[in-house]
């Protein structure tokens, strides 16, 4: 018979084996802030965010602002900031949303999809020379479960979390 933890539902093994996806996530979160100096190694003149913003406008043929910030999970005027410095760099280009001629398009000009394809094959080397004692199959297992943690950290709740700050405890 397995028990269940009344503040988490989870069996205590599962909690244990959550706490620590938690602890690594947070780490691996750490890790990848702190990496933050490569980014600047990539451009004089982006932030990590001008290219994760690049990034996210390069998936789209042309995207709204307001889904720009949606995606990135930040308010409307980090992206209207971030937008109007590509532009006057010249890496996005704005339009009017033919369905809606109140709203603007945002798309990549070819500078753009150039400076992003180049961020990207930095990016990906510099991953590829950490991940080298790695064989080819591990890097394929880590992308499917970071992709389905990505898709699931998305997905909501099925019971709201704890609003009070008593729901943080020490880890046993």
């Amino acid at each position: 018979m397995s028990t269940t933890s009344p503040t988490t539902g989870l069996e205590p093994r599962r909690t244990e084996a959550v706490s620590g996806l938690f602890d690594a996530l947070l780490e691996f979160s750490r890790s990848v802030r702190a990496r933050g100096s490569d980014w600047a190694t990539l451009s004089d003149d982006l932030s990590r965010g001008d290219l994760v913003t690049l990034g996210v406008v390069g998936v789209h043929d042309a995207i709204r602002p307001g889904h720009i910030a949606a995606k990135l999970g930040v308010d409307p005027s980090v992206v209207s900031r971030q937008l109007a410095g590509l532009h006057r760099l010249g890496l996005v280009a704005r339009g009017t949303d033919p369905a809606d001629r109140r709203a603007e398009l945002i798309s990549l000009t070819p500078a753009g999809h150039e400076r992003l394809r180049e961020a990207r094959r930095t990016m990906c080397a510099a991953l590829g020379e950490r991940l080298d004692h790695w064989d080819v199959e591990q890097v394929v297992q880590a992308t499917a479960v970071v992709e389905d943690l990505g898709r699931r950290l998305h997905d909501p709740l099925v019971r709201p979390l704890p609003t009070t700050h008593a729901a943080v405890k020490e880890r046993p």
